[in-house]
Parts: structure tokens; C-alpha cells; sequence
């Protein structure tokens, strides 16, 4: 296709009256778009603990608080409380922490403590439920206690029998019946705060705004010169993933079966002893055993050490999952699959890091890194104390033929 067929194509774009509403739309003015912090889990947290703390400036009151703990407390896992209780609560005696001993937000009343746990777009660190749960048992020993791990779409946590599943779906309803059942007796400006709030939910976390809803319908009207457009886009993934390889293998550690989104690696001193299957198991060189850094999500970057699923169950697969799981801090749940014993998430911003080269996000990669090496260390030794049982396994094993 010609120049002047795609600035025809580019006229019908502009023409089109979903791409006028959708500008309008993006540029109205949100604070939180401003201030540069819709995308940062710390500020959702350090906002929901604004809006459930009875005594701050919003003009709530406690009715947020309310609405919220009734949703949560009527779970089975609020052990010993009763949504009853609610109706005398103190609201001056509430006190909501945030950021204490890293938990993100606590509720403390006369009675009972509530622990939440934000999860908007990083995973689950190693043992930190666990952590948390013992924090909050051992500093509050005569009150009763709710934990609760809150996600986008309200998805299990690894301590599902302690910690009780709530969404940023139910948090968007909750605001917006209270903003059309009893605008009138918030202040103005906590209003627009609210607002603008319920725009960053919709948009960047449950991608059910209108706005969603116009660029899906605007791409399906002029779909030919979108895909051009997007066929010539810098590629984040692929970018990022050359400025990935090159940092594994300044640590001495050796490239494995790549897809897009992952990189994959393990020391050198393992290439002897990782058995390579015959047939698929998922990954394009077949590995036994990996280390994984994922970054498919944008928004999140995980590190994983991965024992790799192989279609039937051998021997030298049952021997690398109880070799590690003797580790300290190894995982207990695996899954049936993909066995994972160590993880590590962090959030992360790939488009800031490819597209405006935000030399914070370069720090917070290095850092990352450094906090990985101990945990790829302490596997590799492990595996090699086993070197040449390993090997002869290896050895041994005629897989699929």
C-alpha cells in the first residue's frame, strides 16, 4: 500500500468520531494522571487507606470503612467476628496504618485488626503472607484478626485458608454507589479525588472504562491502519529482552530456551547435569530445570526457579523437585506442572523503561538482579552437592524413544 493510501486511511481515522471522543477523553485532567502515580500499587494503597480511615478529610465518614468490612467480615476465614460488631464501632478509636512493617494497609478498632495485603500488579514475594500473618498475631494478641489479599479480579491468594480473596471490582462498586446515593454530602474536592480515582480503576486495572470500550470499537473501524501502526511500534518485549540477556550473562550465567516475554538462564557450572528431554515439554530447548525472569506482564517483573514439565513423571524430574525442596525457604505448593520453588516479584514499568529510558526503573532492574543472585546461588549449590548423582540420572534416562 502507497503513501497516499495510508494518509487517506490516517484522514478516515481522524474523521471518525470515536477518535474524537477518546481524545477528549484522555486529556481530561485527573490528578492522579498528573501526579504520574496511576500505575504504582503503593499510591492505590496509600489512597484506599485514605478512604477507609473514618477520620480523614473525605467527608466519608465511615461509610467506606462500612461497606467494606462487611464484605470481608461476613467470610468464614474472619474467625470470631460478626459483622454485627460493625454497628458499634468506634469510629474515633480507628486507626488506619499504613506501610507498617511493610504490610500495606492495617485497620486496628477497639476489637479487631484487619490486614490487607495489596496486590495490584506484582506476585506474591516468598513467605510474605506467611510474614505478615505472624506480625500482626504476635503485635496484637487480644484481638481478633482478618486478613484479607487484594487483587483486580479478586483471584485466590498462595494462604487461601487465611487470607480472604477481595477485588478492586467490588471497590469500584462501592464507590460509585456512594458517589450516586450521597455525592451531595461530600466535599467538592474529595468528590473530584473519588472520581478521577474510579477513571484510573476503570481504565487501567479493570479495562471497562468507555473509554476501553471506544479504542476497541475505533481499532475494529480502521483495523488495517492500526495493524500497520503496531507493526512498526518499537517491540518493548524484544527490546528489553537484548538488555536482559546481556545483564544474565555479565553474571556469568548461561542463556536458555527463550519466548518472548521470558528470559531464561542457569549458572554454567549446571550445563553438565540439566537434562534436555526428547520431546516438547514447553519450552523450545526442552530444559529440565531453569531459571526464569518473566516480564510478559508490563506491569510486573517475577523471577522464578522452575522445574520444567515434562509429559510423563521421571525419575530424574522427581529427584531435581526433592533435591530442592530440602532447601530452606522453598516452596511448599508447587503445582502439578511448572514446580516452582523460589519466586520473587517486584512492579514494573517496561514501557517507561524501553520508551522514556527512566534511569530509576534501570536502578530498581539492577537492583532486582543483585536480589536474585543470592537465590540462584543457594540453588546452585544445592544442585551441584548432587553433581554426579545427578549426572548419572542423566545418563541413565533414554526419554521418548
Amino acid at each position: 500500500m502507497g503513501i497516499l493510501d495510508r494518509e487517506k486511511q490516517y484522514k478516515e481515522l481522524l474523521s471518525d468520531n470515536l477518535y474524537d471522543r477518546l481524545l477528549l477523553r484522555t486529556k481530561e485532567p485527573n490528578i492522579f494522571k498528573i501526579l504520574g502515580v496511576s500505575d504504582y500499587e503503593i499510591r492505590h494503597s496509600n489512597f484506599l487507606g485514605w478512604l477507609l480511615d473514618p477520620n480523614e478529610s473525605h467527608g466519608l465518614n465511615d461509610l467506606f470503612l462500612q461497606r467494606v468490612l462487611q464484605d470481608v467480615l461476613i467470610d468464614e476465614r474472619a474467625v470470631g467476628i460478626s459483622i454485627i460488631e460493625l454497628s458499634n464501632l468506634n469510629i474515633s478509636k480507628v486507626e488506619v496504618r499504613r506501610e507498617w512493617k511493610d504490610i500495606d494497609i492495617l485497620i486496628i478498632t477497639d476489637n479487631f485488626v484487619v490486614c490487607i495485603e495489596n496486590k495490584m500488579w506484582s506476585g506474591e514475594s516468598e513467605g510474605q503472607l506467611s510474614k505478615y500473618s505472624k506480625i500482626v498475631n504476635h503485635n496484637f494478641p487480644n484481638k481478633k484478626k482478618c486478613f484479607v489479599f487484594l487483587s483486580p479480579s479478586g483471584f485466590d491468594a498462595s494462604d487461601s485458608n487465611t487470607y480472604i480473596s477481595y477485588s478492586y471490582k467490588r471497590i469500584s462498586e462501592i464507590l460509585e454507589s456512594i458517589i450516586d446515593n450521597r455525592s451531595e454530602h461530600i466535599n467538592s474536592t474529595a468528590l473530584q479525588y473519588i472520581q478521577d480515582y474510579l477513571t484510573i480503576l476503570r481504565q487501567n486495572v479493570m479495562n471497562n472504562d468507555d473509554s476501553n470500550n471506544w479504542a476497541r470499537q475505533l481499532y475494529k473501524n480502521h483495523k488495517n491502519f492500526f495493524d500497520f501502526v503496531f507493526e512498526n511500534k518499537p517491540d518493548i518485549w524484544d527490546d528489553f529482552a537484548i538488555i536482559l540477556n546481556e545483564k544474565v550473562q555479565k553474571e556469568g550465567w548461561v542463556l536458555g530456551s527463550k519466548n518472548k516475554g521470558y528470559v531464561r538462564f542457569i549458572p554454567k557450572s549446571l550445563e553438565s547435569l540439566i537434562l534436555k528431554y526428547n520431546k516438547s515439554n514447553g519450552w523450545p530447548n526442552k530444559e529440565a530445570f531453569l531459571f526464569e525472569i518473566d516480564f510478559n506482564h508490563i506491569k510486573r517483573l517475577s523471577f522464578r526457579s522452575t522445574v520444567s514439565n515434562p509429559i510423563d513423571y521421571y525419575d530424574y524430574d522427581y529427584r531435581i523437585v526433592e533435591i530442592l525442596s530440602e532447601l530452606e525457604g522453598a516452596k511448599d505448593k508447587l503445582g502439578t506442572k511448572w514446580k516452582c520453588h523460589f519466586n520473587k516479584s517486584v512492579s514494573w514499568d517496561l514501557e517507561k523503561f524501553i520508551l522514556d529510558e527512566d534511569k530509576k526503573q534501570e536502578q530498581n532492574l539492577n537492583r532486582f538482579l543483585e536480589e536474585i543472585k543470592p537465590i540462584v546461588a543457594k540453588v546452585e549449590n544445592q544442585l551441584l552437592k548432587h553433581k554426579e548423582e545427578l549426572i548419572r540420572l542423566k545418563e541413565g534416562i533414554n526419554i521418548y524413544e
